[in-house]
């Protein structure tokens, strides 16, 4: 059993009749009655149509896609990303190396970020903001390489040693 809704057949109702008849004029047809233009005003016509290309210069303007808000914590060496993992949120000199386990198969440290979180690693644990890698963990310090190209595209490798606190880093 088929159903009719009144508001339907009225809507095609509507459309149907409104085709059906002359065309309606749109804005761009001319209607045979033309207006007196003179030259000077034909002229601003003419030159004011062609418009210049715009440019935009970010130059002096806010990242568009940087957000409102910091979302990190402002630390001594500036703001703080927090989307880093907890181990790459600060440089490698910044960590204290509380605690070593050296005589096992896999040697572990404890490294003590700024905030006073400790953090277990081990060798190949990637530690600080240039990506150092963990090379060696021994019974009294522990070595992150850091490796970066320089503008010349050498290849620069740089060992970061951490040791404890109050401990004699010179020999």
């Amino acid at each position: 059993m088929i159903r009719s809704r009144p508001g339907v057949a009225f809507v095609v109702l509507l459309f149907g009749v409104n085709a059906c008849g002359e065309p309606i004029p749109s804005g761009n047809q001319t209607t045979g009655v033309t207006a007196p233009v003179s030259s000077a005003s034909r002229e601003e016509a003419i030159s004011a149509s062609p418009q210049a290309e715009y440019l935009y210069n970010p130059a002096g303007k806010r990242d568009p896609f940087k957000p409102f808000f910091q979302t990190g914590k402002v630390g001594t060496s500036g703001v703080i990303d927090m989307t880093q993992p907890p181990l790459q949120r600060w440089d490698v000199d910044k960590f204290i190396l509380s605690g070593v386990i050296w005589a096992t198969e896999v040697p572990r440290a404890l490294l003590i970020d700024p905030d006073g979180t400790g953090h277990a690693i081990q060798i190949g644990t990637y530690v600080g903001r240039n990506w150092g890698k963990v090379t060696s963990i021994s019974d009294d310090a522990v070595v992150v390489t850091e490796e970066y190209q320089t503008l010349d595209g050498e290849l620069v490798v740089n060992p970061v040693t951490v040791h404890f606190p109050g401990k004699d880093t010179k020999k």
